[in-house]
């Protein structure tokens, strides 16, 4: 049993476990998730489950797809005005 008394002593244990986190902050099933990086539900379960690696390709997969999203983000909306 882990005993924990402060927020700040949880520590992430792996990249599998900061992916998970990644996707439930963005807000993402894993339908939704793994169509905005490229990859089939079932590539992104097996990857969460920790049956298949975390591989250089789909890292850069990710890394992509939250480029893209911060340039979305960042764009002035009112620019054309």
């Amino acid at each position: 049993m882990v005993t924990v008394y402060r927020l700040n002593e949880i520590e992430i244990e792996d990249d599998i476990e900061r992916l998970i986190i990644l996707r439930k902050r963005l807000n993402l099933s894993q339908y939704q998730f793994a169509k905005a990086v490229g990859v089939s539900t079932s590539y992104l379960g097996q990857i969460e489950r920790g049956e298949l690696p975390l591989s250089v390709q789909f890292r850069a997969r990710i890394n992509d797809f939250l480029k893209r999203e911060k340039e979305m983000y960042e764009k002035d909306i009112f620019s054309d005005f």
